[in-house]
């Protein structure tokens, strides 16, 4: 089971190499195209967009896997594709009319004014091709599929790149050609996904299933909205109590630590499909414990290298105006790390049917990192953003994991995570003080020098016996 997550891991992780860099070519076109007003009005409308995505998705996707592998039949797994692809749908259209009708407020209140209700229009053709591609894109991955699915998410990016070319630079359609685009990369991938999953369609409706799912996916939804409205709310916190400018600061800290996130997004592409259709065997042995060590040891590698020349980075990608955010990039870095494990060792409620314990999870997390962002604001300074982030982190992570320990009576944690966590966080340390490069350097060279240590010791060995004895 370790070989092939592995396996998974490293083809899901070209979309995410890939898919970064195809979508960073279109900021210099963009950037010379248009205003930073005519930017940030496209911002607003992503913004909107992907939020509504959340609730015309209704995490469907998700509910459709953990009822995939339930049973070995192919009409079974048909059946719950089709059932699932007909609410998805169902609740694609219904979104979207909902907004058409409350077009006036979404433009008045979200969107720079109703002048651009053209670009609504256009927007919500967006959502819908968007909310379709979504749910077809999670149909190769639970078939085992991986190949397929990276092979036609990277057509898809560079359509959509091809397209978005031509409509804002040759064909000057202006903001609706950003917006063409899209579509475009979302109309391509919709043929390709329905072409290789086209066995699974089928003009039918389960009345049960549709009923389980929509139990599964509903608590689930208002987490995951929950999630959503933290990170514009955490923003808005930080302009309550700090100068704008810090907002600034923290933006930019998160994408220098989104060279995580390309770990993190392949890890969430892989796991997922392997969590349900592998679930029995995850609630015994030590499997969970090897696979969730081995992605602990990468990203926390990957946090301590961040940290470590996060002052470098800032001033090669960024100016020395930027420098201000390394005191956030190594606090940034920890809370996306724990958010990783906690999806990986947290799993309990999603396989237990009580995903309403992931949203109480994230009320929990938003109500205590908002109280401390409020107590620390004035004695922490910009610090109190950073450790907020954790403490949201830390929250869900401690409920979720703390069911799955106590439901499922397995082993989650090694010790050798002690001493990665007391470096990592010694790399934070030296990275927040702005310490001398050769004192960060050391520190890298020693995470680098255990974490070989710990693979090598607990993980290349042990694969080699497995092989071993398989054969």
């Amino acid at each position: 089971m370790l070989r092939k997550f592995i396996k998974n891991i490293s083809i899901y992780g070209i979309l995410p190499v890939v898919g970064k860099f195809l979508n960073f070519l279109l900021v210099p076109i963009y950037a010379k195209a248009f205003t930073p007003e005519q930017y940030g009005i496209i911002d607003l409308f992503d913004a909107l967009v992907f939020f509504l995505l959340i609730v015309a998705s209704l995490e469907i996707p998700t509910a459709m896997g953990r009822y995939f592998y339930d049973e070995n039949t192919f009409d079974h797994r048909k059946k719950i594709v089709s059932t699932s692809l007909i609410i998805t749908l169902f609740c694609a259209v219904a979104v979207v009319l909902l907004a058409m009708l409350f077009k006036r407020p979404l433009l008045e209140k979200f969107l720079a004014g109703t002048e651009h209700s053209g670009l609504l229009y256009v927007a919500m053709i967006w959502l819908f091709t968007l909310t379709v591609n979504t749910f077809l894109s999670f149909i190769p991955r639970y078939d085992n599929r991986p190949k397929v699915y990276v092979l036609v998410g990277v057509i898809s990016i560079a359509v959509k790149l091809v397209f978005s070319i031509l409509f804002v630079v040759v064909w000057k359609k202006g903001l609706p050609g950003v917006l063409y685009g899209y579509i475009c990369g979302n109309v391509a991938s919709i043929l390709m996904y329905s072409y290789v999953s086209r066995h699974y369609f089928k003009p039918v409706f389960s009345c049960k299933y549709a009923w389980k799912m929509l139990m599964y996916a509903l608590p689930l939804l208002l987490g995951s909205i929950l999630v959503e409205i933290w990170k514009p709310g955490l923003r808005h916190l930080v302009t309550l109590y700090y100068p704008v400018a810090v907002v600034g600061l923290y933006a930019f800290a998160i994408r220098l630590t989104s060279v995580n996130m390309i770990v993190h997004g392949a890890f969430k592409i892989a796991w997922k499909p392997l969590l349900f259709e592998k679930k029995n065997d995850f609630i015994k042995g030590d499997s969970m414990k090897r696979i969730s060590g081995l992605v602990a040891l990468a990203s926390i590698l990957m946090g301590c290298m961040v940290a470590c020349f996060a002052k470098e980075a800032t001033l090669i990608i960024g100016s020395e105006d930027y420098l201000d955010s390394v005191h956030l990039t190594g606090l940034l870095a920890i809370s996306g790390i724990i958010q990783m494990m906690c999806e990986l060792r947290g799993f309990g409620p999603y396989i237990d049917d009580r995903t309403f314990i992931v949203t109480i999870a994230n009320i929990c997390a938003i109500v205590a990192a908002s109280a401390l962002l409020i107590v620390v604001k004035n004695g922490l300074g910009v610090y109190g953003i950073g450790y907020a982030c954790i403490l949201y982190e830390l929250v869900c992570y401690v409920i979720l994991v703390s069911y799955t320990r106590l439901r499922y009576h397995i082993v989650l944690h090694s010790l050798w995570e002690i001493a990665l966590v007391v470096i990592l966080c010694g790399c934070v340390y030296l990275s927040v003080t702005m310490a001398q490069l050769r004192f960060r350097t050391a520190a890298a060279i020693l995470a680098c020098l255990y974490g070989i240590y710990i693979f090598f010791r607990h993980y290349y060995r042990v694969n080699i016996r497995l092989r071993d004895v398989e054969e």
